[in-house]
C-alpha cells in the first residue's frame, strides 16, 4: 500500500510540474534555445503584446510588471507571475511568453494573446417582458468580456431577482453562441426556470404565553401562511348547516375544530390570507420579524426578543416557519418627569402628551407623541418647533425600572425661537422668482413654523408647476445668531398641455378638436424674448385657447386667461372667458342650404380670493356671465324654434380644499358650493310671464337659480392604496309660478360626462355616471316637453392604485362603484331610486395631455319609461381632463 502511495505521489508531482512549464514557462523562437537547467538573467531589450483587438498594450505590461530595461530570469519567477498576473485580469484566454531573440544579456520578447470574446448582445428566456426590462437595467452586460465570473455573477443576478419575489428554486443557465459576423464576440442566453413560488405552510410560535398564534400572525403584515381549507368548511357548515363538497372536505375528519379556531381563521384567513398571499419573501420576512418585536414594545414588553426562528422546508412549494419569542416582563409607567421645560407648565405637557402615569409602557407611542412621527403634528416636537423654536431638543430617558415599573424622564433643551433670515430658491428655472415666493408662508423676519413649511410644501404642490414628490425645503440653522435659511430645492416639470383629438359627433360626422393651455403664462415677458420658453412665462398665468369644428355645420371656439395674484400683492384670482358655438341644419342634398341654426355667445368675468375664516383653506369666487342665443327653425332646444334669448347670471362659489396634491391626491378632502343666479324677472316683470305668453317671449330673459354641492374625500389605507367619496347635488329653481325652470342648465346623466364630440349640448350640465350611454338619463317634463332634470344625485366610491407617480407620466388604475339619477320634479326626488353601476379604470396623467382616462362599467338597472330606455349593462367609457361630477 506504501510503495502505491509513493508511486502515486511521483506522478502526480512530475505532472504538475509539467503542466507548469507548460502553463507559466517561456517558449524559444526559431533559432532560440533556453537552458531550463541553467536559467539566465537578461535585460529585457523590448517586449511587444500581439492578437490585440480591444485591449491596450500599455494597460497589459503595466499589468504583467515587466517593462523595457528590467533584468529577468528566462525562465524564472518574474515570467510565471506575469503570466499569472495577465490570466488574474479574466479578460485573455490564452497567455504566451515567446523569446523570440537574444543578443548577448539582452533579451526580445513577444507576449501572444488570445483574448476573450466581448458579450454583443444577450436576451433571457422563460420571464415576462416587464421583468426582462427591470433585469436589463440591473445586468448591464453588453460589451464587456464575457468572463466566467461576470456569467456567474449574472446568474447571481437574476436568482437574487427572483428569489426577491419568492421563486426560491429558481434555477439560471447560460448559453454562449458565437456571434456569426464578428469572430470575437458572443451572444448570451440567460434561461430561466422560476419554478413555483415557495409558500408558507404553517407559521408556529413558542413562548408566546400573552398573546395567541393569531395575534402574532396579524402583527406580520406581509408574512401569511396558506389558507387552512377545513376552516372553510367548518364557516360552511356552520352558516349553512351542511358540508360542502370542496377540494378541502377530506381534510376536515382529521381536526377537531373549535369555536377559537374558526374566530382565528377570520381574523387570519378571510381578512389578510387572501388579501395578501403566502409567498415567502425573506426581505419581508426580516421585515415582519422586526414588527413583531414592535409590536410586544407596544404591549409593554419592552425586552421582547425572537431567540431563534427555523425555516423548515416542507416540499418543493411550501416551508413551515417556527419562531421562538421571549417575551420578557410588561412593563407599566410610574413616573414622567420633565425638566429643562420653561415655556410650558408639567402639566401642559404631560396632557399633552396624552400617556399618564399606569399606562402600558409603549416605546412607539411616546416616540409618536414627541417627536415628528405623529402625521398630525400634535406631537411636543411640533408643539415647540410650530413656535419658532427650531433649536428645541428631547431625549426621553429611562432613569429607573423596577419590577414592572419605569420611571421617565423627559430632558429637554428649548432655546431661543429662530427668527427666518433667508429664503433660498434653487431649481426654478423658468418660474419667477415671486411667483415661488408669494406662495411661501416662511417668510423672512418672520419665527420660524414647522406648520407653515408643511403648509408652504402643499401650495408649492398645487400650482402644478413642480414635482410634489420632490419639493425639499431644507432649514439650515444659525446657532450663532439665533436665525434660520430655507432652502427650496424645487424641480419643474412641464403644466402645459396640448389637445388633437377628433371623434365622430353622431349626427354632426367627424369633429376635430384643437387646444392648448398654457399653465405659467406671462403678459408682461411678451416683450423679453429671453423669457419665451417657448412663450412668454414664469408669472403664474394661465392662457386657454379651444377649437371645435367639423365644416359649416358645428363650430366651437373658446378663451379663458385667468391670472391669480391681480395687482401682485393679494390672492385675488381674475378670471374673464369667451366662447362661441354655431350649430347649423344643413340640407347635404340641395347645395349644403342652412335650413336653420343655434347660435351661442358668451362673456364672463370673475375676481376670487381665500379666506381665513373658518380657516385659510375657503376661497370665494364672484363671477357675472352673460350669455345670448340665437334660434331660427332650429327645433325645440332653446323651448322655441326661432327667436332670441338673453342670460345674465351671477356666480357665487365658495369652495375648500387641504389636498396633498392634485394630479393623485392621496389624502384631504374638497368641498363646492356653486349658486347661480338669474336676476328675478318674471317679479320684476310678472306681465311678460305666464302660460299666456309665447314661449320665444317667455324666455327671451331667462330665469333661474341653480345650486351644486360636491364633496369629495380622500382616505389613504396604506402606502399605496387611497379610497376616493364623493356625493354631489343640485337643482336649479324659479322665483314665482308665473314661469317654470326652462330648457337652460337642466341635468343629463350617463357617460363619461364630456360635453363634446357626442352631444355638443348647450346650456345643460352634463353629469357622468359610468355604465350607462352618454345622456341617455334625461326624463321629459310632460307639461312643456323640455329634456333633463331640474334636481340630479350622485354618489361614488373609488379605490385607487397607483403604478407610477412620476411627474412625466402618472398613473393610476381604480375600482369603482357609483349611483345616481336626475327627476323633473322636486316631488320625485328619492336618493334611494337612483341607477347604480360597477367597475374598474385607468387614468394616465401626461403633461402635455392632462389626464386621459379609460373605464369599464357595468350598469346594473334600466328604465323603459324613459326615451331611448335606460338599459345600463356593459360599457366602455373614454374620459379627458380631471372630472369634477
Amino acid at each position: 500500500m506504501r510503495k502505491v502511495f509513493v508511486v502515486v505521489s511521483f506522478l502526480m508531482i512530475t505532472v504538475g510540474s509539467l503542466w507548469s512549464q507548460v502553463r507559466y514557462g517561456v517558449n524559444a523562437g526559431e533559432g532560440v534555445q533556453i537552458d531550463y537547467s541553467n536559467p539566465k538573467v537578461f535585460e529585457v531589450a523590448d517586449i511587444k503584446f500581439t492578437g490585440l483587438n480591444v485591449l491596450d498594450e500599455r494597460a497589459l505590461i503595466s499589468f504583467a510588471g515587466i517593462k523595457v530595461g528590467d533584468r529577468i530570469g528566462i525562465p524564472g519567477r518574474q515570467v510565471s507571475e506575469a503570466i499569472k498576473k495577465l490570466w488574474n485580469q479574466g479578460i485573455i484566454a490564452d497567455v504566451q511568453f515567446w523569446l523570440t531573440k537574444t543578443e548577448g544579456d539582452r533579451a526580445f520578447i513577444e507576449v501572444k494573446i488570445t483574448e476573450r470574446p466581448r458579450i454583443l448582445n444577450y436576451s433571457v428566456e422563460g420571464v415576462g417582458s416587464g421583468q426582462i426590462s427591470e433585469l436589463k437595467d440591473q445586468l448591464g452586460v453588453v460589451g464587456k468580456v464575457a468572463s466566467a465570473p461576470l456569467i456567474k455573477n449574472s446568474e447571481l443576478v437574476i436568482r437574487k431577482y427572483f428569489i426577491e419575489k419568492g421563486f426560491l428554486n429558481v434555477t439560471v443557465q447560460t448559453e454562449q453562441n458565437s456571434d456569426s459576423l464578428l469572430s470575437d464576440g458572443v451572444n448570451l442566453k440567460f434561461i430561466v426556470d422560476r419554478k413555483a413560488k415557495v409558500k408558507i405552510n404553517k407559521i408556529d410560535f413558542k413562548g408566546n404565553d400573552s398573546f395567541d398564534n393569531s395575534r402574532l400572525k396579524k402583527a406580520m403584515r406581509n408574512t401569511k401562511e396558506k389558507p387552512r381549507f377545513w376552516l372553510v368548511n367548518r364557516l360552511f357548515e356552520q352558516v349553512f348547516n351542511t358540508r360542502p363538497n370542496t377540494i378541502g372536505a377530506y381534510l376536515d375528519s382529521t381536526y377537531e375544530v373549535s369555536n377559537k379556531d374558526f374566530k382565528e381563521f377570520i381574523n387570519d384567513n378571510v381578512k389578510l390570507n387572501f388579501l395578501k398571499g403566502s409567498k415567502f419573501i425573506e426581505a419581508k420576512y426580516r421585515e415582519d420579524k422586526n414588527a413583531l418585536v414592535a409590536f410586544y414594545n407596544s404591549k409593554g414588553y419592552r425586552d421582547a426578543e425572537i431567540v431563534s426562528d427555523e425555516v423548515t422546508k416542507v416540499s418543493e412549494d411550501f416551508i413551515d416557519l417556527n419562531i421562538e419569542v421571549d417575551e420578557g416582563t410588561q412593563y407599566y409607567i410610574r413616573n414622567i418627569d420633565w425638566v429643562g421645560n420653561f415655556k410650558y407648565t408639567d402639566e401642559y405637557l404631560t396632557e399633552k402628551l396624552g400617556i399618564n402615569k399606569g399606562d402600558i409602557y409603549n416605546k412607539q407611542k411616546i416616540d409618536q407623541r414627541t417627536q415628528f412621527d405623529n402625521e398630525s403634528g400634535d406631537d411636543i416636537m411640533s408643539l415647540y418647533q410650530d413656535d419658532g423654536y427650531l433649536f428645541f431638543q428631547l431625549d426621553v430617558v429611562e432613569v429607573r425600572a423596577e419590577n414592572d415599573s419605569i420611571d421617565l424622564e423627559m430632558r429637554m433643551y428649548e432655546g431661543e425661537q429662530a427668527t427666518i433670515k433667508r429664503i433660498i430658491l434653487k431649481g426654478n428655472d423658468r418660474t419667477s422668482d415671486h411667483v415661488v415666493l408669494r406662495e411661501i408662508r416662511t417668510l423672512p423676519g418672520q419665527k420660524y413654523s414647522r406648520r407653515d413649511l408643511i403648509r408652504t410644501i402643499r401650495e408649492l404642490g398645487q400650482l402644478g408647476y413642480f414635482d410634489p414628490e420632490q419639493i425639499n425645503p431644507q432649514p439650515i440653522p444659525n446657532i450663532q445668531d439665533g436665525t434660520v435659511d430655507i432652502i427650496f430645492n424645487l424641480v419643474e416639470k412641464s403644466s402645459d398641455q396640448i389637445q388633437l383629438s377628433g371623434g365622430f359627433g353622431g349626427p354632426f360626422g367627424f369633429v376635430g378638436t384643437v387646444g392648448l393651455s398654457l399653465n405659467n403664462f406671462s403678459i408682461r415677458n411678451i416683450g423679453n424674448w429671453d423669457k419665451w420658453r417657448p412663450y412668454p412665462s414664469g408669472d403664474g398665468q394661465k392662457l386657454s385657447v379651444q377649437v371645435q369644428s367639423n365644416g359649416r355645420r358645428f363650430r366651437n371656439l373658446s378663451f379663458v386667461f385667468s391670472e391669480p395674484w391681480l395687482g401682485g400683492r393679494k390672492p385675488n384670482n381674475f378670471t374673464v372667458s369667451v366662447n362661441r358655438t354655431v350649430n347649423r341644419s344643413i340640407d347635404f342634398f340641395n347645395n349644403n342650404e342652412v335650413l336653420g341654426f343655434l347660435k351661442a355667445t358668451g362673456f364672463s368675468i370673475g375676481l376670487g380670493r381665500r379666506l381665513t375664516w373658518p380657516d385659510d383653506y375657503f376661497q370665494i369666487q364672484n363671477s357675472i356671465r352673460y350669455q345670448f342665443y340665437e334660434v331660427s327653425n332650429f327645433g325645440n332646444t332653446l323651448g322655441f324654434s326661432s327667436g332670441r334669448s338673453n342670460s345674465l347670471t351671477f356666480n357665487t362659489t365658495i369652495s375648500r380644499s387641504n389636498i396633498d396634491q392634485p394630479t393623485y391626491p392621496s389624502y384631504g378632502s374638497q368641498f363646492t358650493l356653486a349658486i347661480n343666479a338669474t336676476p328675478p324677472w318674471s317679479v320684476i316683470s310678472p306681465d311678460n310671464y305666464g302660460p299666456e305668453i309665447s314661449e320665444s317671449e317667455r324666455y327671451k330673459k331667462v330665469e333661474y337659480h341653480k345650486w351644486m354641492l360636491d364633496y369629495s374625500m380622500f382616505i389613504p389605507l396604506n402606502d399605496k392604496f387611497v379610497i376616493n367619496a364623493r356625493a354631489h347635488l343640485g337643482f336649479i329653481g324659479t322665483y314665482s309660478k308665473r314661469t317654470d325652470s326652462g330648457p337652460f342648465e337642466r341635468f343629463l346623466l350617463g357617460g363619461n360626462g364630456l360635453n363634446g364630440a357626442n352631444n355638443f349640448i348647450i346650456g345643460q350640465d352634463i353629469i357622468a355616471l359610468r355604465g350607462y350611454e352618454d345622456n341617455v338619463i334625461d326624463p321629459v317634463d310632460p307639461e312643456t316637453g323640455f329634456r333633463g332634470g331640474i334636481i340630479y344625485n350622485k354618489f361614488t366610491a373609488e379605490l385607487r392604485y397607483p403604478v407610477s407617480k412620476q411627474p412625466t407620466s402618472t398613473i393610476y388604475l381604480l375600482a369603482f362603484g357609483e349611483a345616481g339619477n336626475t327627476w323633473i320634479d322636486f316631488s320625485e326626488y328619492s336618493p334611494r331610486n337612483l341607477f347604480r353601476s360597477a367597475g374598474v379604470g385607468a387614468r394616465v396623467f401626461l403633461p402635455a395631455f392632462g389626464l386621459l382616462g379609460i373605464d369599464w362599467a357595468y350598469g346594473f338597472d334600466q328604465d323603459d319609461s324613459l326615451t331611448p330606455a335606460v338599459v345600463g349593462g356593459s360599457q366602455v367609457h373614454f374620459t379627458i381632463g380631471q372630472q369634477i361630477r
